[in-house]
């Protein structure tokens, strides 16, 4: 969870200079902030890692599971040639609704393929149209085992996943926020997920130190 409130001068200046928005970026974090909603999406310095991530990988298909309002989605799609392809699930219909307006109205519209309902059926739905170049998932943190499963089978070699809040408020590492209310179970799958992706023999992998972290993994 990022607010206004909390996040360091550290990181304001690397949005500031490396995650810069335009109207359209500035318009779904307004919503956000409207909906009591602001900071469960990437920031802006972590959108532009994501977008340059794409572009370095030459991505033209991409699976985004986790999609709130569009945000990272948006940052990703821009990556994206004009036949590329980025499919976002999104459980929330309150989220999808919101997502498919504010996507629908910008200039990435026709490179995004939202499917609203359960993560996993969705991924199951979209396997036939693999295999993907990237997988970015940023959902329910107890559920990351499951899609890390999906993506192993599905991004082909080359290709990459990345996990968004990789350090979970810093329980991964036994300093844990204050209020963070995370219990056992998703640090346990956290720490496992992690752990499969630091693999030397499947990955050339990392963890980026931003502010939640954020794991990059090539699959060999």
């Amino acid at each position: 969870m990022r607010t206004s409130k909390d996040i360091p001068k550290r990181q304001l200046y690397m949005d500031e200079n490396f995650g810069k928005e335009d109207d359209v970026l500035e318009k779904v974090r307004s919503a956000l902030k409207e909906d009591g909603k602001e900071g469960i999406n990437v920031g802006p310095n972590e959108g532009a890692i994501l977008k340059m991530l794409l572009s370095l990988a030459k991505a033209n298909s991409v699976v985004e599971v986790g999609t709130l309002y569009g945000y990272s989605a948006i940052w990703m799609a821009r990556a994206l040639p004009k036949e590329g392809r980025l499919y976002c699930l999104e459980k929330s219909e309150e989220n999808f609704v919101k997502a498919s307006k504010l996507i629908g109205a910008s200039d990435v519209a026709e490179k995004v393929t939202l499917i609203h309902g359960d993560a996993l059926e969705g991924l199951e739905s979209l396997s036939s149209k693999g295999p993907f170049d990237v997988v970015f998932i940023d959902a329910n943190k107890g559920g990351y085992g499951a899609y890390l499963d999906w993506a192993e089978k599905n991004v082909k070699p080359g290709g990459l996943i990345i996990g968004d809040n990789t350090f979970l408020f810093g329980h991964v590492y036994g300093e844990g926020r204050e209020h963070s209310n995370v219990g056992p179970n998703p640090v346990k799958t956290m720490l496992e997920f992690n752990q499969r992706l630091s693999d030397p023999e499947k990955y050339i992998s990392c963890i980026l130190p931003t502010d939640e972290g954020m794991t990059v993994a090539i699959k060999r």
